[in-house]
């Protein structure tokens, strides 16, 4: 059991900052009282990966996990495929240059086959990355101190019941963990009612008193944002509006919804409910990401069905 625990931390410590060409190393001691204690320190940089095991005499586990790194500064080591697909490229040129001038059959299938895998190799970073743009439940986001000109606010308005500030809470915590979305901003009834998140500096305030007044600031643009959903939709997509990167949310001046769009924000995903003719239920969700086509249709789909739910909820 103590075992199984401590490689799970180790896994889960992988992921976390650390110096190229360096591992980490978790020891484990026992506590009868509160559990184990873990304790996490820079060892020596490795050459593959691998779990070592070792039993010191007073009883304590050492665990260390290695990772092949290349230990260059500034290089991230997903683009090694590139860079060896772009050797291998100038390999082949090489040798088909130097070569003989009559190449046979099956030579020429050789080089086609050698051209065709180091043009994967290069495009493999590029792949993975598409891929995973499309994963659900990433929770990949960046925090919104790392965001570029954004603010991390959580502000709900007074105005609403204790059981809509619980919707709200819970709602917004959902698309933050399980999407790509590092901040969001819902408006009811022409007011902004809650933004939890990365919201523009300009907007937005750290300071608890002021966290009305940002709603306040938030809800004047309103309108900007609702006319841009009307001409920005298609029929297909009615009263949905997607901007999947910098250029897309440029050209609709998104940037200068009085500032509640930081400038390190890259993709934008606004859909409004109406909650029927009539009914006054009319419910506006912004979501934010510093990532480029953060949200693939099945997100998007899930947002707009909070977007109805607290539609309902705000009724």
């Amino acid at each position: 059991m103590l075992l199984s625990t401590s490689v799970a931390a180790c896994s889960a410590a992988a992921g976390s900052p650390r110096k190229p060409g360096t591992s980490l190393v978790a020891r484990v001691l026992p506590r009868p009282s509160a559990g184990p204690i873990i304790r996490w320190a820079p060892s020596l940089p490795g050459r593959r990966q691998t779990i070592v095991v070792r039993a010191a005499e007073d009883g304590e586990l050492e665990l260390a996990v290695f990772r092949f790194t290349l230990g260059i500064p500034g290089f991230d080591d997903t683009y090694i495929p590139r860079v060896v697909g772009g050797f291998g490229l100038l390999l082949l040129l090489g040798n088909h240059l130097l070569g003989p001038d009559a190449s046979a059959g099956a030579q020429t299938r050789s080089e086609v086959l050698a051209a065709v895998l180091a043009a994967l190799c290069i495009a493999s970073p590029t792949i993975e990355a598409r891929l995973k743009e499309l994963e659900p439940g990433r929770g990949r986001q960046a925090a919104p101190q790392q965001v570029q000109g954004a603010t991390s606010v959580f502000a709900i308005s007074d105005a609403v019941s204790d059981k809509q500030k619980q919707e709200l809470a819970w709602a917004s915590y959902a698309l933050l963990r399980n999407t790509n979305t590092c901040g969001l901003v819902v408006y009811s009834a022409k007011q902004a009612v809650m933004a939890r998140g990365a919201i523009g500096s300009a907007a937005a305030s750290t300071d608890k008193v002021s966290a009305q007044a940002c709603l306040e600031r938030l809800s004047k643009e309103y309108g900007s944002i609702k006319s841009q959903v009307a001409t920005g939709s298609s029929p297909d997509t009615k009263h949905l509006l997607y901007l999947q990167d910098k250029g897309a949310i440029s050209s609709t001046g998104a940037y200068s919804w009085v500032g509640a769009v930081p400038t390190g924000a890259e993709s934008i995903f606004v859909c409004e409910d109406t909650g029927g003719a009539g009914q006054g239920r009319d419910l506006l969700l912004m979501m934010l990401s510093d990532k480029p086509r953060a949200w693939s249709p099945r997100e998007r789909a899930w947002g707009r069905a909070v977007s109805h739910k607290l539609s309902q909820t705000m009724s």
